[in-house]
C-alpha cells in the first residue's frame, strides 16, 4: 500500500535511491555520462501523486466563561496535486525534490489551544485552508564518501531542504491522511489565549519551529551491517543499524534569523522486521527579537517582549512491532516524545510536554489496509501571571492537553490508484482553572481517490 514506508523503502532511500538491499537497480535505458562519474538519466525521472475527495468536520468550543458554538465545514476538494523528481546523478550524487502545486488543509494545523477553545465570538461554516506552494522539499545525497575504506552505504552526506529524520514520516506522503499530534504541535499552539495566527504574522509564525515541516539541514548518515554485506539485510534475520548526524537552522525552511544552529541525531536498529529507534534535537533558542518584540504584552501579546533565549530540546524513542515476517498481517507503529521549552513567554517559566501516538496496521486483502491511531498530548501547568518583567505582567495560566482517535481503510483499484477512507475524533482541554475548564473537540472525515504516476 504505497504510503507506508517498509524495510525495503528504507534501504532505497538510504542508498540515494540506486539500490534494494544494497543491490543496485539498473535504469530502463543507460544514463548519459558527463564525465568525472556524473551522469544524467534519459527518461524524464518524474512521478505525479494528485487527488480529489470530500471533507467534512464539526468542531465544537465550550469556553471557560460558559459560552460555547459549533461551526461544520464539508468540500469537495483537489486533495493535493505535486510533482516528485528523483534520481541518482551519477557515482554519488542524487537528488529529490517535491514541487506541491496545490494541496487542501482540512486536517492539518487544525484548531487547537485555549485561544481557539475560549473563541465563542462566531459559529456558522468552516473554511478549510489551501496551499499553492512553489516546492516544499528539494534534497541532495553524497553515498559513499569514503568508497575505498568503508562498505557501501555506510558514511553518506546529505544536505538541502528536507524533513528530519523522524520516525515516521511528518510530510504528507505516508499512509494517514491526518497528522501527527507530537510532530505538528508547537508550545505557542498549547498555551497561548491569544490566537498564534494574529499574535505572530507572515514569516514569524512561518518560522516558529513544526517538526512536520522541512528545514534547512545538513547531515551525515548511513547503514551499518555489523559482519556482513550490505546486501545481506535483504535477509530478515541480518541485524543492521541506520543512523543520522546534522546541523539544522530549524525555522522550517526559512532564513535563520538568531544566529543559532540546532542539532539532531537518530539511531535506529532492524531486525526481523522489528525496529527500535530514538531521535534527539536540541536549539539553544527557536525564537528572534523580532518575536519577542512585536508578540509582548506591551504590542497587545502575550510574551515580556525581554530578549531572553528560548532553547528548544526533544528527546523520543519509537518501537515498530510487526508480525509480517512471522506470516501475521499487523504491524504495530509507536512513538514518544519529551519536550521542554526554557522560556516560551519571556518571563522565565519552563514549559514541558510529552506525548506520542500508537499505530495498529492490518492488512486484511491483498489490496486493503486498514489501520487504528490514538495519538495524544500532555502539557505541564504553566502560569507567568505572578511574574513580571520589563514592568509588565505576565497572561499566560494554562494546563493544556489533547488526543486523537484516526480510524482509516485503503483499497488498492490498481497499483497506482487507491481508494481512502478516514474518520478522526480530536479533543483539547485547558484545566488551568478548575472548574471552569475549556474545551475545543472536533469530529470528521474524508474519503477520496488518490492517483499516483
Amino acid at each position: 500500500m504505497w504510503g507506508a514506508l517498509n524495510g525495503t523503502g528504507a534501504t532505497f532511500k538510504l542508498s540515494g535511491y540506486r539500490a534494494f538491499f544494497g543491490s543496485d537497480l539498473e535504469p530502463v535505458s543507460k544514463d548519459v555520462e558527463l564525465g568525472a562519474g556524473f551522469t544524467i538519466p534519459t527518461t524524464l525521472p518524474l512521478s505525479l501523486v494528485a487527488g480529489v475527495g470530500y471533507d467534512y468536520r464539526t468542531e465544537k468550543r465550550d469556553a471557560a466563561n460558559g459560552t460555547s458554538n459549533t461551526k461544520t465545514g464539508s468540500s469537495f476538494d483537489l486533495e493535493d496535486s505535486s510533482i516528485f523528481l528523483s534520481s541518482p546523478l551519477g557515482k554519488h550524487l542524487s537528488v529529490f525534490a517535491e514541487f506541491p502545486m496545490y494541496e487542501t488543509r482540512a486536517w492539518e494545523f487544525t484548531p487547537v489551544g485555549p485561544a481557539q477553545s475560549n473563541d465563542t465570538s462566531k459559529g456558522g461554516n468552516i473554511k478549510f485552508s489551501t496551499e499553492k506552494p512553489g516546492f516544499e522539499v528539494a534534497k541532495f545525497f553524497w553515498n559513499n564518501l569514503l568508497e575505498d575504506s568503508t562498505p557501501r552505504d555506510s558514511l553518506n552526506l546529505l544536505f538541502g531542504i528536507t524533513h528530519m529524520p523522524l520516525a515516521y514520516s511528518p510530510g504528507k506522503v505516508r499512509l494517514s491522511v491526518n497528522q501527527y499530534l507530537i510532530y505538528e504541535r508547537r508550545a505557542m499552539d498549547l498555551l497561548s489565549h491569544k490566537n498564534v495566527d494574529n499574535l505572530f504574522t507572515g514569516d514569524q509564525n512561518d518560522s516558529l519551529l513544526r517538526d512536520s515541516e522541512p528545514q534547512v539541514l545538513a547531515e551525515v548518515y548511513g547503514m551499518v551491517v555489523p559482519g556482513k554485506n550490505v546486501s545481506d539485510v535483504a535477509s530478515k534475520e541480518t541485524f543492521w543499524f541506520e543512523y543520522h548526524l546534522g546541523a539544522t537552522n530549524g525555522d522550517n525552511a526559512n532564513a535563520n534569523n538568531n544566529k543559532q544552529v540546532g542539532g539532531y541525531g537518530r539511531y535506529v536498529m532492524r531486525w526481523y522486521g522489528q525496529t527500535m529507534g530514538v531521535f534527539a534535537f536540541y536549539k539553544s533558542d527557536i525564537y528572534d527579537d523580532g518575536i519577542r518584540s512585536d508578540a509582548s504584552v506591551a504590542n497587545g501579546g502575550i510574551m515580556s517582549g525581554k530578549s531572553s533565549s528560548n532553547s528548544h530540546y526533544r528527546i523520543g524513542p519509537d518501537l515498530t512491532i510487526s508480525g509480517v515476517p512471522y506470516g501475521v498481517p499487523l504491524w504495530l507503529e509507536n512513538q514518544y516524545m519529551y519536550v521542554s521549552e526554557s522560556n516560551p513567554t519571556g518571563f522565565g517559566k519552563r514549559f514541558t510536554w510529552q506525548g506520542g501516538f500508537d499505530q495498529l496496521n492490518c492488512q486484511i486483502a491483498k489490496k486493503m489496509v486498514g489501520y487504528g491511531r490514538y495519538d495524544w498530548v500532555r502539557g505541564g501547568l504553566y502560569n507567568d501571571m505572578s511574574t513580571t518583567m520589563n514592568g509588565v505582567t505576565g497572561l499566560t495560566n494554562t494546563h493544556p492537553k489533547e488526543y486523537d482517535i484516526v480510524a482509516g481503510l485503503q483499497y488498492t483499484i490498481a497499483s497506482n490508484v487507491k481508494l481512502v477512507a478516514e474518520y478522526r475524533y480530536h479533543e483539547f482541554t485547558d484545566t488551568a482553572s478548575k472548574p471552569n475548564t475549556s474545551k475545543l473537540s472536533d469530529t470528521g472525515g474524508t474519503a477520496r481517490i488518490m492517483f499516483g504516476f
